[in-house]
């Protein structure tokens, strides 16, 4: 048993000294007896204090002290030892896109029994049953990691740990890279009483992609914009094997083939621009992201290729669709519904080629996301300054809170006792 307020009761304790001492000094009657000359004595109310040589009413003197010293522990907070380890772990595991291999090897390696086990991804769940075996067949998917949602999971998983544990640690498995953290996971992070420990695993490499134009019109209004690109590079004339292994970004100008749908199945980014018609041109606006194109364009018919919906990617200035992107496989078939008209420099403006990187970047579901910073990273680390059982109780224990409301109640009855006991002893026999 421990007090988390030792000062009450070491106040408790002063008063009780305090009662000792007033309770040797007594006011006394003294004893009435015959005296002949009595008629000299003037009216009045004979009184004389005295010190006793001896203690007088020690019920009364130790009910009363019982009764401060219930109330100084029963303010002073007391918390039960739990009857389990000292401090319980919850391991948080990174499944995203961004882990590697040895994010699993890492869990395997400081995986114990007791331990609460949350995965995330974009979403974060605890898993009911924690064994060791199920974290070995632990796999990455394809889905961008979130902080924020798997500190919300650990937080709720906290719970099942705080009746059987002094303090809880979190311990983080995860690359940590700069798409999972967002504005709410350092708050988040804030809320956990006790220590934060990251196991930073390595951070997959960033993909450069590879864009290749598969068109041979020397006159293709695309061509000077892709020359000029110093990263990503072009490569003409990619075969489909190369460019799902480079990961490209594979720009066609007819409807795609068999084999186009095949390399997109396998990672690749097929993006399908066909050429403006320059008949059909008139000035309209694009936006993609923070880039804006206003410039004479043509509306092109790709609603076979995006039919079944998908992600947008550009839009119209009146709020339609302009590129829609639809996952296919482990890439991507990217639908561009405007062309350039190959007459004029439209394809030569720097808003043209910031609305083109943002279309001729890869899937939105690859990780292009690099490490975060080690100075990020050690804002999501805390290491309390609290003892573990001031961080346990600050949390909130109902035995404890019920354990000094016992103690008050106990004090109160005591004092109900002695008042009781004094007026019993005032009345005369």
């Amino acid at each position: 048993m421990t007090f988390l307020a030792p000062l009450w009761f070491a106040v408790a304790g002063a008063a009780a000294l305090g009662v000792i001492a007033l309770h040797l000094v007594s006011t006394s009657r003294p004893p009435a007896a015959p005296f002949p000359t009595a008629r000299f004595v003037p009216e009045g109310d004979a009184r004389a204090i005295a010190r006793t040589a001896q203690p007088t009413d020690l019920l009364l003197l130790a009910l009363r002290i019982v009764a401060l010293l219930l109330l100084g522990a029963g303010a002073a907070r007391p918390v039960g030892k739990p009857a389990g380890k000292a401090t319980g772990r919850v391991l948080v595991i990174d499944r995203s896109r961004s882990a590697l291999s040895d994010v699993r090897d890492s869990a395997v390696a400081l995986w114990r029994p007791g331990d609460v086990l949350v995965l995330f991804d974009s979403a974060a769940h605890r898993v009911a049953v924690a064994e060791s075996d199920s974290l070995r067949g632990l796999e990455s998917g394809g889905e961008r990691g979130a902080l924020s949602s798997a500190a919300v999971a650990a937080l709720r998983g906290k719970r099942a740990l705080e009746s059987r544990a002094d303090s809880v640690e979190m311990i983080i498995i995860s690359p940590i890279t700069s798409d999972e953290i967002d504005a709410a996971t350092p708050a988040l992070l804030a809320q956990w009483r006790g220590r934060v420990r990251i196991v930073r695993t390595s951070p997959p490499q960033v993909m450069r992609p590879v864009v290749s134009l598969q068109s041979g019109d020397v006159t293709d209004p695309l061509r000077p914009m892709l020359d000029a690109l110093p990263s990503p590079r072009t490569i003409p004339g990619l075969g489909t094997s190369e460019r799902a292994a480079a990961g490209a970004v594979a720009v066609v100008r007819s409807a795609p083939s068999p084999a186009d749908s095949a390399a997109a199945r396998a990672g690749t980014a097929i993006v399908y621009w066909p050429p403006g018609e320059n008949s059909r041109a008139r000035a309209a606006g694009v936006s993609s992201g923070n880039a804006t194109l206003v410039a004479m364009l043509s509306a092109a018919d790709t609603d076979a290729v995006s039919a079944g919906g998908g992600h947008t990617v550009a839009r119209w200035a009146d709020g339609r669709p302009a590129a829609l992107e639809r996952v296919m496989g482990k890439g991507c078939i990217r639908s561009v519904r405007f062309g350039v008209s190959s007459a004029g420099d439209v394809a030569l403006q720097p808003a043209f080629a910031a609305v083109a990187h943002r279309l001729l970047g890869p899937c939105a579901r690859a990780n292009t996301s690099a490490a975060a910073s080690d100075s990020i990273v050690s804002t999501l680390r805390r290491t309390p300054l609290q003892a573990p059982a001031t961080i346990r109780a600050s949390e909130g224990d109902a035995r404890d809170s019920r354990a000094a409301a016992w103690l008050v109640a106990a004090a109160l009855l005591l004092l109900i006792a002695e008042l009781f006991v004094r007026r019993s002893k005032s009345q005369p026999a």
